[in-house]
């Protein structure tokens, strides 16, 4: 399994799983030996590797990203069997490729996901589309390119009150042709990067705005020595309380950091937070 949701509207954990093709929904509570209270699998799903899934509690729907199918895939919240999406995303026009993360914001009406390439000529970065899109249509925007620093981006949060899309990027390449131009000699003393994460990129938690489009920088980065990331693959977010939450594969740790300025329109673009107040579990 790689990737987790939680439904605070109902109190459900959502996770797909690659494996079995499947989508399954626990309670909150859901504890030892106990059975989903729905299962989303079949023929009629259209999934194939269900890698990431994310909730829009405010549509009452289940958004999937498949990394294999190439797609997006829209159930109802309640879905369960085989039961067909209710929308699909796919196709060569709206450029996905290998799907890893997926964030919706209703206020927005926009569906945002992670998607990276090893296809020459096809984009890694940010693809953002109509929430309400369908078909083999184009993003609406799409964020890539050696500004925004993403060589490969990973989860992806959305904070809808005020437009932003938190990025997990954990750069580090794993399938060719990625190349960085220039890549990093100053890692941490204490990391040694296993193959295949050898690339010498650190990885770091970016926020771009939801209307961003381009190779634009991101507006506000976590990043840094003092940050402990090095291969950052999870993000999620606290806006009530000023916390952004990562977990880091290379450190084999949960970090927590008090960021209020990235939930406020104070926030300036392009702020860098490398000495801020770090919390971590590890």
């Amino acid at each position: 399994m790689h990737g987790i949701a939680y439904d605070a509207t109902h109190d459900e954990v959502v996770v797909p799983v690659a494996l079995a093709d499947a989508v399954l929904v626990f309670r909150g509570g859901a504890d030892g030996s106990e059975a989903p209270v729905r299962v989303i699998q079949g023929t009629k799903t259209k999934m194939i590797r269900p890698h990431t899934v994310t909730v829009d509690e405010q549509n009452n729907e289940i958004i999937v990203g498949d990394s294999s199918g190439r797609s997006i895939l829209v159930f109802d919240r309640n879905a369960n069997g085989n039961v067909p999406p209710k929308r699909i995303i796919q196709g060569p026009r709206t450029g996905l490729l290998f799907i890893v993360g997926v964030a919706v914001d209703p206020i927005h009406d926009r569906l945002v996901a992670a998607s990276s390439a090893s296809v020459p000529g096809r984009k890694t970065g940010l693809f953002i589309f109509g929430r309400t899109d369908q078909g083999d249509v184009a993003p609406r925007a799409v964020i890539a390119g050696p500004k925004t620093g993403i060589v490969r981006p990973w989860q992806l949060a959305s904070d809808p009150q005020q437009g932003k899309i938190f990025v997990a990027a954990i750069n580090n390449e794993s399938h060719p042709p990625y190349e960085l131009e220039k890549p990093r000699t100053d890692l941490p003393h204490d990391v040694q990067l296993p193959s295949p994460w050898n690339s010498g990129a650190l990885g770091f938690i970016g926020v771009w705005d939801i209307n961003d489009d381009g190779d634009v920088p991101p507006r506000a980065i976590i990043r840094g020595d003092n940050t402990f990331l090095v291969h950052p693959g999870g993000v999620a977010i606290d806006p009530k309380d000023g916390e952004v939450f990562a977990t880091d594969s290379i450190r084999n740790g949960l970090f927590s950091f008090l960021a209020p300025s990235l939930f406020s329109e104070r926030s300036r673009p392009q702020s860098t937070l490398e000495n801020g107040t770090t919390r971590s579990a590890r």
